[in-house]
Parts: C-alpha cells; sequence; structure tokens
C-alpha cells in the first residue's frame, strides 16, 4: 500500500523547513511509497471511482523529486494526507467533497474531509469559552468598536487568514481604527475576529502538536522580533522550544473529546499564555523546529502512529 500527500506545488515548499517534506522524508526513510499531488488532480471517474493524478516521491534532496505523473486510483492508497495550505475557499471546499467520496472507498483520510469543511480555525475556539481570551465575531463596525472601547487592546483577524496576514492590533484611541475596520470588513461585509490583546505574546506565541490527541512534550513558542505584533515565523518570530506548562495540559485536556470526536489526528494549536488562540487541522506546522532543538526524531513516531 502506498500513501498520497496533497500539497502546494512540490517546487514551492521550503525544503529544509516545511513539516509536509519532513514527514514525507521520514515515510521515504521507513521504505514506504509516497505519492504526492495537488488539490486539483483529484477527481472521479464514471464507475463513481476516486482518481489522482499524482507522481511518486522518489526522493527528496535540494529539491524534491518526482517520477512522471500517472492516474492512480485512489482506493489504491493506505492513507491520503491532506497538507493544502489555506485558504479554504471555494478549491479546498470541492476537495473535501471529493474526499468524502473517497472515504467511502475504505481510504483513511488525514484530516477527515468533513471534519476539515466543519472546522474554522480561528472560529472553531470560540466552544471553549473559559480558555480563551474575551473574543467577539462580527461584521458590525459598531459591534468592534464597542468591544475596542471595553477592552483597550485589541486583535483583530480575518477568520480565513494564515501565517499572520491581515491582522492588525488596534487600541481604544487607534485614529486608523475606522480605515482598519472598514479595510477588514470590505464592501463584502467579511467577518472579523477580535480578541482582547494577550501581553504573555512577548514570551511566545506557543504552537504545540498533537497527534491523536496526544501532544509532543515540546511546544515551540514564537517569540515577535523588533516591535512585530506578529510572532508568525513567517513574519520573523524567533522560535524556541519550551516544555508543556501545566496548563497548556489544561487546554490540551479541554480539547482532545472534541478532536477525538471529529478524527482530527494531525493537529497544531496556538496558545498565548493561559489562553487558546487557534486549533489548526488544515496544515500544521512546527515539527521541524521542535524536533531540531529537542533533538529527537518526533517525525518517526508520527509516521509509526498514522500510518
Amino acid at each position: 500500500m502506498s500513501y498520497l500527500f496533497i500539497i502546494d506545488e512540490a517546487c514551492s515548499l521550503n525544503i529544509p523547513k516545511d513539516t509536509s517534506v519532513q514527514l514525507i522524508k521520514e515515510f521515504i526513510n521507513q521504505k514506504k511509497d509516497v505519492y504526492c499531488c495537488e488539490i486539483h488532480n483529484l477527481s472521479i471517474d464514471n464507475g463513481m471511482r476516486g482518481n489522482v493524478l499524482c507522481s511518486l516521491i522518489n526522493s527528496i534532496g535540494t529539491q524534491i523529486n518526482l517520477a512522471e505523473q500517472k492516474m492512480v486510483l485512489a482506493s489504491k492508497f493506505k492513507k491520503i494526507f491532506v497538507r493544502k495550505d489555506p485558504p479554504f475557499n471555494q478549491a479546498y471546499l470541492n476537495l473535501t467533497f471529493i474526499l468524502d467520496h473517497i472515504k467511502m472507498e475504505g481510504v483513511e483520510v488525514i484530516n477527515d474531509g468533513a471534519s476539515l469543511r466543519n472546522h474554522n480555525e480561528k472560529l472553531s475556539i470560540l466552544q471553549f469559552n473559559d480558555i480563551i481570551s474575551p473574543t467577539i465575531v462580527s461584521s458590525s463596525t459598531e459591534m468592534l468598536k464597542n468591544f475596542i472601547g471595553e477592552h483597550k487592546k485589541v486583535i483583530l483577524k480575518p477568520i480565513d487568514g494564515m501565517a499572520g496576514n491581515g491582522i492588525f492590533m488596534v487600541t481604544s484611541s487607534d485614529q486608523n481604527m475606522n480605515v482598519i475596520l472598514e479595510t477588514m470588513i470590505s464592501d463584502t461585509n467579511q467577518l472579523v475576529m477580535a480578541q482582547k490583546f494577550i501581553p504573555e505574546v512577548k514570551y511566545g506565541d506557543k504552537r504545540i502538536i498533537l497527534i491523536d490527541g496526544e501532544p509532543l512534550p515540546y511546544a515551540l513558542a514564537r517569540i515577535p522580533q523588533n516591535n512585530e505584533i506578529r510572532a508568525n515565523l513567517a513574519k520573523g518570530g524567533k522560535g524556541i522550544i519550551k516544555k508543556l506548562s501545566e496548563n497548556d495540559m489544561v487546554i490540551v485536556a479541554a480539547i482532545k473529546p472534541y478532536l477525538r470526536k471529529n478524527n482530527f489526528r494531525f493537529v497544531g494549536i496556538d496558545v498565548i499564555g493561559n489562553y487558546l488562540t487557534e486549533i489548526n487541522v488544515t496544515s500544521p506546522t512546527g515539527l521541524v523546529e521542535i524536533q531540531n532543538q529537542a533533538e529527537v526524531n518526533f517525525s518517526k513516531s508520527i509516521v509509526d502512529a498514522l500510518s
């Protein structure tokens, strides 16, 4: 049996740092055949069978070396790993419908297509009110302004972004508040998530990787640099691993039943201070930095658990 990774264009991946690449390398080390494709390469034929136009990954050095593309029945794969980065747009939505069909053919999808479809990485935290910072979601300028006035310093996020894109910090006296809200909401009434600013971000926005609801023993604390409010590595944040705290384990325990109920087998949660800020299920990252600094091959245990 072979394995399939649904990824962004192979040549666009950062070979030394990409979590998907690290996992694929471990599959290859374990002598398992791994194929890759992009989201538009999946289809359903007139026999109602899932098909994938994909390439065998021959090796990974300074680049991903691929064999010639060929059409493969999806049922030939033991597991399919969905590792496509957001945005979660119409193409991504359509992918989840095809994955539903492939799942009915007996192929396990990680993470499950229907669960991906029903889960927003920002909005999902709202069901855990006891472990999140004061938060609202709205496209109402008045409601957002009132929230900013109440909490004085607030982080504003688009609900479909990633890597720190489109995030603003505003204060109740911010002269740019109106233009920021107008830009984020726009003419299409986009929803905005507003969260009370958590000052402990200066100690790191922690990424915790969970496999089947169980965390790796280290978090990657992403620390903002050069007066930047965003801690994301993509925005220049510095990543330092830290052992999980007692409060981290409280958060993990609180969300574990939800993750297991929805069959989220590979998850990356974000924690700032004592608060959960996101539940990432599309293509969680941070594995390379964690295992390099811990000097532990967590990729092996992850592949062993998920394959």
